[in-house]
């Protein structure tokens, strides 16, 4: 008899781990509270480490195009003028465009993406994508885990059993709060403002500036940084990506400027993210008004012509432990370290947990092993963010002491001390 699972939430996340164990035969039901059946990207850019280029190696049947490098990182100065930093490359795509390969790959949902989605092969395990699932809470007995949650489309409670749960539910996990009440979520004292704008709207200097590069503009304990990105539906011609941008920011939640942000144009106060076409009119012009003063021509420029932005509050999550219910139940992802966008690591840590988690299942790696592992690659990852957080937002003396702590945890790591 085939082994179950479920996963409990339908992101990135849980959508690379569903695929993993379809590949094994594993009989997979994705658990979505979200009740719409289509996910919006908004052309959002994530950056993909080498664990995600490795699963997509390693799983991916959809088989087109998906990524840009770009190279050769730039500082701006407010005047324009460029300062080319050391070699380097990044390697991103957008959010959106990601999602539908990995729905393709999972439950054959075909999208404009991806018109012909992939057949199920011999060997793999049957799926099922369910939306409106709101999960509520996990129960164990005789070597299976009962997912109690409501279908919020009719009100209805139901119940499904597995024999391995995986926990992908997001930096606002529920069931982290059942399975850790102690672990909160921490705002980190500033804000992400987000935005694209199609490469055709673009003047060509600035294209010739901009494209197929990652640029940074340092300010005042703030900074904004700039790369090519495909559009959701899949256009990775040169002309016709967009340029996405991020501009770090602080905002203390009791000063007068954070009820102003992170309220909407329906006067709702938004504890994560004012989402896009939400953004107040007054707020957005505002900060328009100031890149003008402080940006270089080339942002002023992405940031005028970026037509339905939005902002998010930076969040830390710290769990203490990833296994539950004698290694059958596993929290993976932004639900396990929710770590700082600064680096871009979000989509790279689940990759990790899941390429982990597949040791696991060929019996490689035992769980208590794979709880390690997770927990120390998520606590390092933290504190690089920290670290590089505050290089573009804090003092130098916090970056070195920041620097110094994701040093020591390393050397910690290194010798089996932590």
């Amino acid at each position: 008899m085939a082994k179950s699972a479920v996963i409990i939430g339908g992101s990135l996340a849980g959508l690379m781990h569903g695929i993993m164990l379809k590949h094994h035969g594993y009989n997979v039901t994705i658990l979505e509270q979200e009740p719409s059946t289509s996910r919006q990207g908004y052309d959002a850019g994530i950056k993909l480490g080498p664990n995600v280029l490795s699963f997509m190696k390693n799983h991916d049947r959809v088989n087109r195009e998906y990524k840009i490098d770009s190279v050769s990182p730039v500082t701006f100065n407010a005047d324009g003028k460029p300062k080319p930093k050391h070699k380097q490359e990044m390697t991103a795509t957008s959010w959106g465009l990601f999602s539908s390969i990995l729905r393709a790959n999972f439950c054959e949902q075909g999208s404009k993406a991806v018109p012909n989605a992939p057949k199920r092969k011999s060997g793999d395990g049957e799926v099922v994508f369910r939306n409106g699932a709101k999960v509520k809470d996990l129960s164990y007995a005789g070597g299976k885990v009962a997912v109690h949650f409501e279908d919020i489309t009719n009100g209805l409670d139901d119940t499904i059993s597995a024999d391995l749960v995986v926990v992908a539910d997001g930096t606002q996990s529920s069931i982290r709060g059942i399975l850790l009440p102690d672990v909160k979520r921490r705002y980190a004292g500033y804000i992400c403002w987000r935005g694209t704008v199609p490469e055709s709207e673009m003047d060509e200097q600035y294209n010739s500036e901009y494209a197929n590069r990652f640029t940074f503009h340092f300010m005042n304990k703030e900074y904004i940084i700039c790369y090519t990105v495909p559009t959701d539906e899949g256009d990775l011609e040169p002309g016709k990506r967009l340029h996405n941008w991020l501009w770090y920011m602080p905002l203390p939640e009791d000063s007068s400027e954070y009820s102003k942000v992170m309220t909407d144009t329906n006067g709702i106060t938004h504890s994560g993210t004012v989402p896009r076409g939400l953004v107040h009119p007054k707020v957005w012009e505002n900060l328009k008004s100031i890149a003008s003063s402080k940006c270089p021509p080339g942002i002023v420029s992405m940031m005028e012509k970026s037509k339905l932005p939005f902002v998010t509050k930076v969040y830390d999550v710290t769990s203490s432990k990833a296994s539950f219910f004698g290694g059958n139940v596993f929290l993976v992802g932004d639900a396990l370290f929710t770590l700082r966008p600064n680096i871009g690591m979000s989509t790279q840590h689940a990759a990790y947990d899941c390429e982990m988690l597949e040791h696991v299942i060929e019996g490689t790696m035992t769980t208590a092993q794979w709880e390690t592992a997770v927990l120390r690659c998520g606590n390092a990852q933290q504190h690089f963010a920290y670290m590089v957080a505050s290089y573009g937002l804090g003092t130098k003396l916090q970056f070195i002491l920041n620097a110094l702590r994701w040093g020591l945890l390393l050397l910690g790591q290194n010798l089996g001390l932590s």
